[in-house]
């Protein structure tokens, strides 16, 4: 075999390996959710609030994207745990039309806690149309005896504001903040807040991540606290991978999320 026959035979062998793995991607990892248990160490937490745990949904992105289908697949399954709360941290919808789509999906965890996404300020009625759970524009409640939870509006294109979110928290509870976007909590959340724990989704963690290089291409607002939980410097912040894809149908090395955390309280020399 001459070098050029060579070469053009590892060239297609390389194409052929590459359009395998998208297709695989497409295919295959952006319906293989994974249920991802962690347990959050948090100060001050309430006895009687040791094994709290929160589902938690992020950019569904319901439309062409990802099917209603799917989407209600993976409600049903995280309702069947019984978590104590549900959260949904934002972008519901794919395109302009789907509200409706998203609100028959989410029909397993209704009443969820919710705030709204980037994606969602692209419909300029979802606010009224979101029915299937409950958005916290810079407002929270009383989730539990002790524990409350805000959410703040979009925090690019919204008028996001921590302290009204948190407005009305019992003297001592433990607080919880849903965010869209993971990187706000720097310029955001302050000492005087008392954030326990931010929420957040956006990033989707790359959508394609690559061993040893992680993921080829993150957002803006998702590139500091891509993936997991941080430590940011005053709150800890637990970014999922999401549930549905933006753009293209694609995953790969990198399937779809839902998380269910588990709080508990901090010992002494326990990271919070």
């Amino acid at each position: 075999m001459n070098r050029r026959r060579f070469i053009r035979r590892g060239l297609g062998a390389l194409a052929a390996a590459g359009l395998g793995l998208a297709g695989y991607g497409c295919a295959v990892e952006t319906r293989r959710v994974q249920f991802e248990e962690r347990t959050i160490a948090i100060s001050g937490l309430p006895t009687h609030l040791d094994g709290f745990t929160i589902g938690l949904l992020a950019d569904l992105h319901v439309g062409p994207t990802t099917p209603e289908a799917f989407v209600h697949r993976v409600a049903e399954q995280l309702a069947a745990r019984k978590p104590d709360l549900v959260v949904v941290a934002g972008d519901f919808i794919g395109s302009h039309d789907h509200v409706d789509s998203a609100n028959r999906a989410l029909a397993p965890v209704n009443g969820a806690l919710a705030v709204l996404g980037n994606w969602d300020y692209y419909n300029p009625v979802i606010r009224e149309s979101l029915t299937s759970v409950r958005l916290l524009i810079n407002e929270g409640l009383t989730v539990a005896d002790g524990l409350w939870v805000g959410g703040v509006d979009e925090p690019r294109l919204g008028e996001p504001d921590v302290a009204r979110a948190m407005a009305g928290a019992p003297e001592g509870a433990v607080r919880i903040l849903i965010c869209h976007e993971p990187d706000f909590a720097d310029p955001l959340v302050r000492p005087e807040h008392r954030v326990a724990l931010q929420l957040s989704g956006h990033s989707h963690a790359g959508q394609v991540r690559l061993p040893v290089l992680g993921p080829l291409l993150l957002p803006p607002g998702g590139q500091r606290y891509h993936t997991g939980l941080y430590q940011a410097p005053h709150c800890q912040v637990y970014t999922t991978r999401g549930v549905g894809t933006a753009h293209i149908p694609l995953r790969l090395f990198c399937p779809p999320e839902v998380s269910l955390l588990r709080l508990t309280a901090a010992t002494p020399g326990t990271p919070d």
